[in-house]
């Protein structure tokens, strides 16, 4: 059953901190473990060291903003990151446990450059239903303060939300390549979950046991939402979708515009670092 929900999300101190701080654990995220004693055998440093000079390194500056001005919108990866961020927070902790998905691999963590958005798809997830049943998320996430209902990163644009996620439906070898592409850097319970499901599509494409979720977020403020209209044809033409399904969540700041959210949220993350 497809699914579609509006959150109000307020915009205070606790909520921009909270967030920050999950940012810099993704962008600091690394392979190996800090605690390990054979890395530091020997060469004078210790693991809190390596730890604080990666976590201070791991957050890209923003020269726009540094100047006082402010970027323009396809330059902002801050606002990007944030919108990609609030999205895997809803489908990993928000949703009820029984829905929650598995996000093995963030796109904020292991992009090939910190200031440059990652390429391709925003979030791969996975539920483990039953043991012959793995549920995939694909998930795209958008930020658009757009007066216009819907906006047109909803339905309009070649990369719009709508155009995108039609695209995973109508080529299922493309989804294919790129979920085993994924499963190559994850760990072996995470990708066995994720090669299972490709294992139950390649038999049959059409088997239930091999569901997808087109996963979609986008964020709004309170002076552009419209509950009623911003879901667009992810929602009137939902059929387009079947026998998969679409879950589709506005996040609204309810007492901030989106640019006051994001500049909050870069200036957090710098004096973080900066400690």
């Amino acid at each position: 059953m497809h699914k579609y929900e509006k959150i109000d999300i307020k915009v205070f101190d606790a909520f921009i901190q909270k967030f920050a701080k999950k940012y810099l654990e993704q962008r600091s995220q690394t392979q190996f473990d800090y605690n390990d004693k054979e890395l530091y055998d020997n060469l004078g440093f210790s693991t809190d060291m390596l730890k604080d000079i990666i976590s201070k390194n791991a957050a890209p500056i923003n020269i726009k903003r540094e100047q006082g001005l402010q970027p323009a919108i396809l330059n902002d990866i801050y606002r990007s990151d944030l919108g990609e961020l609030l999205m895997t927070y809803y489908f990993e902790e928000k949703l009820p446990e029984v829905e929650r998905f598995i996000i093995p691999l963030k796109n904020i963590t292991f992009r090939e450059r910190a200031e440059l958005p990652g390429r391709g798809l925003d979030t791969i997830g996975y539920r483990k239903i039953s043991d012959s049943q793995i549920e995939i998320l694909l998930g795209e996430a958008k930020v658009s303060a757009d007066k216009k209902s819907p906006p047109a990163v909803v339905d309009s644009t070649r990369d719009s939300l709508y155009h995108t996620h039609l695209k995973h439906k109508n080529d299922v070898p493309m989804v294919m390549r790129r979920l085993t592409d994924y499963a190559r850097r994850l760990n072996a319970k995470d990708a066995a979950a994720i090669l299972g499901f490709v294992i139950l599509c390649n038999n049959n494409p059409s088997d239930k046991n091999c569901p997808i979720t087109y996963g979609c977020t986008l964020i709004r403020d309170y002076n552009c939402v419209n509950e009623t209209t911003d879901f667009g044809k992810m929602k009137s033409k939902s059929a387009d979708f079947e026998q998969n399904k679409v879950h589709f969540s506005i996040l609204s700041f309810s007492n901030k515009s989106i640019e006051e959210t994001v500049d909050l949220f870069y200036q957090k993350v710098q004096e973080l670092i900066s400690k």
